[in-house]
């Protein structure tokens, strides 16, 4: 059958050829033809792009908004550098173990001294501000740290006295 429509196909190929084919002009239909889907698929490719650009954009600040990188409140030592992260760490340790044990303790530590206290945590928010504003600013750092050892020297005076006491009554107010 195959041979049959090649033979009658070739027989009758001049009955076929009544129309003369313009070239030039097929050929522009077919070049607008790529033109058009290039040019959409670039803008397809761009926009693309913008929307992998927005998606990355987003999830680093929700991933910063996670983890929690907010300075509005001011740049804390660990921000500086390793080894000022290592220094705070320390220090707040040493604070938080303090506090507990005066905790643990159950004493009523003297007004005067807690205001004291939550002075030089408002006088440390004020420095981290200070920081944020000025990152490289040694003396900011130097006060920071000078801060958190003000604090560990009251503690310390606090857990004196009530080691002091320790004999007598536990829960009468620390003065120092």
């Amino acid at each position: 059958m195959k041979d049959q429509l090649k033979n009658t196909v070739h027989n009758r190929r001049k009955e076929f050829d009544v129309y003369q084919a313009d070239y030039d002009a097929l050929w522009n239909n077919i070049d607008k033809a790529i033109t058009k889907k290039s040019r959409l698929h670039l803008w397809y490719s761009m926009a693309k792009v913008a929307a992998a650009l927005l998606l990355l954009c987003v999830a680093g600040l929700a991933t910063l908004k996670v983890v929690g990188v907010d300075h509005q409140n001011g740049y804390a030592l660990h921000d500086v550098s390793p080894e000022m992260a290592e220094t705070e760490l320390y220090y707040s340790q040493q604070v938080e173990e303090k506090l507990r044990f005066i905790k643990a303790n159950n004493t009523n530590v003297d007004h005067e001294v807690m205001q004291n206290l939550s002075m030089l945590d408002s006088a440390y928010a004020e420095l981290k501000n200070d920081l944020r504003d000025n990152a490289d600013s040694e003396e900011v750092i130097d006060a920071m740290i000078t801060n958190y050892r003000i604090k560990l020297q009251i503690l310390e005076q606090i857990i004196g006295e009530i080691r002091k006491h320790k004999g007598e009554n536990i829960h009468e107010n620390v003065n120092i």
